[in-house]
């Protein structure tokens, strides 16, 4: 029987080629790592475990923010949700990516009508915006930015610094459009902005 590359695999042979030895990549994770981190936010989507149990966080070595560059690890997520420095995340929001004082790349987890899908967060200011469907299309999106946006050696492609934005990924997330129109989802959005607004917790 052939097996078939995953969405994962196929993103990271894309970063691999494309940058060489300026992608790193963190070992495995452990079972033991995985497990500890669904009792703490509940059973991760399949592409991230996929993910995890690839690389346990990675980053690119290019001219660009540090957020937009690194995807980070299990003792990243964790320590975001249990010792953050700012506010604390919200519930049923699993931050992946992102500056720790700013914005969050979160996974939504919980029974939320965005569960699976990955939101952008700042815990000081509103805004919560829907950035892709699910994780696999997000980490598609986010390979295909830094390939299309940094040239081999890690340099910006145009004089602006790339910024990955909303805007990258509703042209490649075939999904995008389809739940941006869910008003499930932009009620629970605001929610969101108004826990936020309010310096409350979230459920």
């Amino acid at each position: 029987m052939m097996l078939r590359e995953t969405i994962v695999d196929t993103a990271l042979n894309r970063l691999s080629r494309h940058f060489g030895h300026r992608l790193i990549i963190r070992p495995p994770a452990t079972a033991a790592e995985l497990a500890e981190l669904e009792h703490i936010v509940g059973p991760l989507p399949r592409d991230l475990t996929i993910l995890l149990s690839t690389c346990n966080g990675l980053r690119v070595d290019a001219e660009g923010p540090d957020a937009d560059l690194y995807l980070w690890s299990i003792h990243d997520i964790e320590r975001a949700i249990c010792e953050p420095p700012g506010p604390p995340i919200l519930t049923d929001l699993v931050p992946l990516r992102g500056d720790l004082m700013g914005d969050f790349d979160c996974l939504v987890m919980g029974a939320a009508p965005a569960h699976g899908a990955i939101v952008r967060w700042n815990a000081w200011a509103p805004g919560a915006e829907l950035v892709a469907s699910c994780f696999g299309s997000y980490f598609d999106c986010w390979t295909r930015f830094l390939t299309e946006t940094f040239d081999r050696e890690g340099r910006p492609v145009v004089e602006a610094t790339p910024v990955f934005t909303t805007e990258f990924t509703s042209t490649h997330d075939p999904d995008f459009r389809t739940i941006c129109g869910n008003e499930a989802l932009r009620r629970w959005l605001r929610q969101v902005d108004r826990a936020c607004a309010s310096g409350a917790d979230f459920e």
